[in-house]
């Protein structure tokens, strides 16, 4: 009888054996799909490149978004991403945008923080500004923080600044070492340059608001 209940045992400790050595195989692959889930790429207009630690590649519709990514894009190029929670970023011409840090959670803020460090951007938020949350864009000259809208940002309009306009939305802050200025109207817009603090809040022209547009515009 002890041979029988040894055999019968065998394949059980065979089995979690198995199971051991699968886990141990796939947990790096695991560790490194997790920061993996932040959104997918939804259009590629043009010269498109994405940078990662391990890897540099040419993203194609439809592939998964990871936190650390740099989208690079180039002249007359744009690249449009869908978060999780159904944000929307696109990223205009000639420009770097870094994922920097994307977390969604049940009981304490969501996190979203992103990199500009050329060219232009517009962000469309989702539901992971519904409640309490971080979403800010940081820039060389200043972060931007959104309460839950639409806005756009970036280099080029003004020599040596940066712009922001709220197209839509809840409000939009703009914050350097020198001073914070909110902007809670649709249309209102600031200007930064570095060492100062953000002019204050006012509303854009049509042709600036154009000039801005056509930077994420294929």
């Amino acid at each position: 009888m002890a041979r029988m209940v040894g055999h019968d045992l065998l394949p059980e400790v065979y089995v979690n054996r198995l199971l051991g050595v699968l886990v141990l195989l796939l947990a790096p692959a695991l560790v490194q799909a997790a920061p993996c889930r932040v959104g997918d790429v939804l259009r590629i207009v043009g010269d498109v490149r994405v940078e990662r630690p391990t890897r540099q590649f040419t993203p194609f519709v439809g592939v998964k978004v990871c936190m650390g990514d740099r989208f690079v894009t180039g002249p007359s190029s744009i690249v449009e991403l869908r978060l999780r929670d159904g944000s929307l970023i696109t990223v205009g011409k000639d420009s770097e945008f870094t994922i920097r840090e994307y977390r969604i959670y049940r009981d304490k803020p969501n996190v979203a923080t992103f990199d500009l460090a050329r060219g232009a951007f517009r962000s469309i938020t989702g539901f992971i500004t519904k409640r309490a949350h971080r979403y800010e864009v940081r820039t060389k000259v200043a972060t931007i923080g959104v309460r839950g809208t639409d806005f756009w940002g970036g280099y080029g309009l003004t020599e040596n600044g940066l712009d922001v306009i709220m197209l839509e939305g809840k409000g939009v802050y703009v914050q350097t070492a020198e001073g914070t200025v909110e902007l809670d109207k649709a249309g209102l817009g600031t200007t930064v340059v570095p060492g100062a603090a953000p002019t204050q809040p006012k509303s854009w022209g049509e042709d600036k608001v154009k000039r801005a547009v056509a930077t994420i515009t294929p």
